[in-house]
């Protein structure tokens, strides 16, 4: 592979293969450095994904890093390799403001577990990426940032809220990105710009230098929500998961709970459940085609595949629910006055909605400590219920939103689909917070594009703690053509 200033051959090389080349010496961390500062110079101010940077720094760590290189000396398995983080995490010297002006002059003091974890494998950090205000839309506006475009059509959303970093990843301008999880602010990123996304296993610290909570509580809960990678390749995805989640014996909560599953060697050997509608809604027609495409290619893998109903009852109480526990998340960093403001605007971005949750939202904004010890425990129950499913399938197989990317849409109008309309909350949302209800961990896996040059992503959901197996599982897929295809008009 040649490497050049101009940065051809480089943009799109694996950060496993530029920590290989790091190591062996075919180019120095200051090359690889300044060919993706290059293109970051390049893209941004048409794609808008990074939002803070300090060039001048990501150098410096460059320079700094090869000379350990040169007297014998590596990090770690990321050594001199470039990476971005969502602006969510708080990184020292960088504002986090989460593109909510009371937050816009808040530099935090030190970095979030993620971003030290980085670090310390050696990562180069280029920047931070754009987030929508307080990480709560399926699209990446707000009033301190410009609106992230999808580079596969500029017109359309990148998805939220991990919109910039997936955009990022998309065009180049980095290798990896981590990112967080509530509502599929992982998964919807990863579909609708043509990456592998994983969203592990509720068990991370997002409250630990992660906003929000917001900076100025001492205390903080932020229950669902979930942090992890979105990548161009199974083996960036597999190689930033085994750094940033490693058991770490002096944060007891971080520890994953080591479960048994099967290790499968090839597609043959798996059994997957898959659905396409939930609550009657129905995902397009593209969506429907990519979903059984990939039906086809796991039977013809030999893989025991099979259509199943999930319990519309059960369902229903899962997304109440979701409902309710995000109100209280959102609703505790919250004076009553603006919990009543939050009120009237979910009122009115649900009104409409087969989500039929306004009620549990209002009530999440105010709940006390009892009512949400009992969401809690209710939401144990649902857990339990849901995750029988898995006594008959290794993963379930399902859309991660209703349809492809759509064009950009700030007022939360009903979005088109295949010559109707889908509220729009019923459109981003409801494949994806059953799995944030439930812990579960998904990977979302890239399909290729449809007829408008739109990429199409589909997840799989495992058993809590089965990450391994869904990596394994993505690499499969990865051999079989399920792969990542950059956007036309910024490939080099």
């Amino acid at each position: 592979m040649t490497y050049n200033k101009e940065g051809n051959n480089v943009i799109y090389t694996s950060a496993t293969q530029h920590a290989c080349n790091i190591e062996s010496g075919v180019v120095s961390a200051e090359e690889l450095t300044k060919s993706y500062l290059a293109r970051i110079n390049q893209l941004n101010p048409t794609i808008n994904a990074i939002v803070a940077q300090d060039q001048e720094h990501s150098l410096f760590r460059a320079m700094e890093l090869d000379q350990l290189a040169l007297n014998g000396q590596s990090l770690g398995p990321l050594h001199g390799v470039p990476v971005t983080v969502k602006e969510c995490f708080n990184v020292k010297g960088f504002k986090t403001t989460v593109n909510y002006p009371p937050l816009k002059n808040y530099r935090p003091s030190e970095d979030s577990i993620l971003v030290s974890r980085l670090k310390d494998a050696g990562a180069i950090l280029l920047g931070k990426t754009n987030v929508p205000t307080l990480l709560a839309d399926s699209q990446t506006f707000g009033p301190l940032f410009p609106t992230a475009n999808n580079p596969y059509d500029l017109t359309r959303s990148t998805g939220g809220s991990t919109g910039g970093g997936a955009a990022a990843v998309a065009t180049g301008m980095t290798t990896f990105e981590i990112g967080s999880d509530i509502a599929g602010s992982i998964r919807n990123p990863a579909h609708y710009c043509g990456l592998f996304g994983l969203k592990p296993t509720q068990n991370g610290h997002p409250t630990d230098g992660h906003v929000p909570p917001l900076p100025d509580r001492n205390v903080g809960y932020l229950d669902m929500n979930s942090t992890g990678p979105l990548a161009r390749t199974m083996a960036d995805i597999e190689l930033a998961y085994n750094i940033c989640y490693a058991p770490r014996w002096d944060y007891l909560r971080y520890l994953p709970i080591n479960r048994e599953f099967p290790e499968h060697k090839k597609l043959s050997d798996f059994r997957i459940g898959w659905f396409d509608e939930i609550l009657g809604i129905q995902c397009s027609a593209d969506t429907k085609k990519a979903l059984e495409g990939m039906v086809s290619s796991l039977e013809r893998a030999g893989a025991k595949v099979e259509k199943i109903k999930i319990d519309p009852q059960l369902l229903g109480r899962i997304l109440k629910l979701w409902a309710k526990i995000f109100g209280f998340v959102i609703g505790q960093d919250f004076s009553w006055p603006m919990r009543q403001l939050l009120k009237l605007k979910f009122q009115r971005d649900l009104k409409g909605s087969k989500i039929e949750a306004r009620h549990e939202l209002h009530q999440g904004l105010s709940l006390n400590f009892k009512q949400f010890s009992s969401a809690q425990l209710e939401q144990q129950e649902l857990t339990a219920e849901f995750t029988t499913l898995f006594e008959d399938y290794d993963f379930l197989l399902s859309p991660t939103s209703a349809g492809p990317a759509f064009e950009h849409n700030q007022k939360h109008k009903p979005i088109p689909i295949d010559g109707d309309t889908l509220h729009y909350s019923d459109y981003c949302f409801s494949f994806v917070m059953p799995y944030n209800v439930t812990r579960l961990p998904v990977l979302t896996v890239p399909t290729g594009l449809n007829e408008e040059g739109l990429p199409i992503g589909l997840s799989f959901a495992g058993p809590h703690y089965s990450e391994k197996q869904l990596i394994r599982f993505g690499k499969l897929l990865e051999s079989a053509g399920y792969r990542f295809q950059a956007p036309p008009q910024f490939t080099l």
